[in-house]
């Protein structure tokens, strides 16, 4: 039997938010091969979707805590609670702050490149 690094998350259907109602359907995209793989993409996309603006706040809080991203996350912080015997707030937290250092230390990391090319 072979084993894989590959990270398939399967949520719980109890999981779900409130409110989130059933899956979209459509087609499902193909798993990402490894942890390393889905880590590239994370933090490329941590990296395109940095500037963005919005003068509606409340419509853009709104609009972003009822999308499927979000209702992915809240089952990652339940899923992370559950399998680190966390309480979801501990769990949210973990989750937050990580995200936020990546885009700190990636933010720092593509700044300090900026100034070498211009150094240059």
């Amino acid at each position: 039997m072979t084993t894989s690094n590959s990270f398939h998350y399967q949520p719980d259907p109890s999981d779900a938010a409130p409110g989130a109602g059933a899956p979209q359907s459509g087609p499902v995209p193909p798993a990402i091969g490894s942890l390393d793989d889905l880590g590239r993409i994370f933090n490329t996309a941590l990296l395109t979707t940095r500037s963005r603006t919005s003068s509606d706040w409340s419509g853009e809080i709104q609009r972003l805590m009822a999308s499927q991203a979000f209702h992915s996350l809240l089952g990652s912080i339940r899923h992370l609670a559950r399998s680190q015997g966390l309480s979801e707030a501990s769990a949210a937290e973990e989750i937050i702050r990580t995200v936020r250092q990546l885009d700190s230390a990636w933010q720092e990391y593509v700044f300090h490149e900026g100034l070498e090319r211009l150094k240059s």
